[in-house]
């Protein structure tokens, strides 16, 4: 790619779209997630509110620390963060993991701290 050693590689990585490391791991942790969302609650299932996270996945509260690290909490977390457009793709499975590859590659998330930093931008 005629770069240097210290260039960054992140506008690399969308070229030639390949996925940095956290961006296959939240891409994993999401289809985890929605390939076993039988035994998660949905917000709308535990009260019947309409709220702006009502279609989220509902988070137990569990005080162990070790659950709250687990893939089980942490997919959960992650999916929830989604944008809501891809998250309302969750029935339609092809469409639903292009979207989010998609999306993965066009943000090319370093940390997973930058997926929860992430907003969706509001159309005027």
């Amino acid at each position: 790619m005629n770069t240097r050693t210290r260039d960054p590689c992140r506008e690399l990585f969308k070229k030639m779209i390949i996925l940095p490391m956290y961006s296959q791991y939240i891409y994993s942790f999401i289809l985890y997630t929605v390939n076993n969302k039988h035994p998660h609650n949905m917000n709308n299932e535990i009260h019947k509110y309409r709220t702006r996270y009502n279609n989220n996945l509902h988070l137990s509260i569990i005080s162990s620390s070790k659950f709250n690290k687990g893939t089980y909490f942490s997919g959960i977390k992650v999916s929830n963060h989604l944008p809501k457009y891809i998250k309302n793709l969750s029935n339609d499975w092809k469409c639903f993991t292009s979207t989010l590859k998609r999306f993965l590659y066009q943000h090319s998330f370093y940390l997973i701290e930058e997926h929860f930093k992430y907003t969706e931008k509001k159309k005027i």
